[in-house]
């Protein structure tokens, strides 16, 4: 059991001082090296999302609208009317309680 938890460290270690030691030596430290062709990779994938795009911002448009316009509609005069109630007989606003109900009655000019 120990055996196994000592071997990968060991390895590594091996590994690693023996890589050292190869690329230090003067018969392979004076030429440059060029690999072309497939590359195996081990470990997880990496996944990259799309680069992050932040737009400029710009102050918001002022817009100024004008005030609405009112215009008044002309009235039409109103007929005025007059009261009339039948018992007890009169106009308003001589007769000040009309038991029956007030009747409208429009004005007429006397005649000369």
């Amino acid at each position: 059991m120990r055996f196994r938890m000592l071997a990968p460290p060991a390895l590594i270690a091996l590994v690693t001082v023996g890589s050292i030691g190869w690329s230090a030596t003067p018969a392979s430290a004076w030429r440059a090296r060029v690999f072309v062709g497939p590359g195996i990779v081990v470990g997880p994938p990496v996944v990259v999302g799309p680069p992050v795009v932040v737009a400029p911002s710009y102050p918001a448009p002022v817009v100024v609208e004008p005030a609405p316009v009112y215009q008044e509609q002309p009235q039409t005069a109103a007929q005025p009317s007059w009261y009339y109630c039948p018992d007890p007989a009169g106009y308003y606003p001589y007769v000040k309680e009309c038991p029956r109900g007030w009747q409208p009655v429009s004005p007429a000019p006397k005649a000369p």
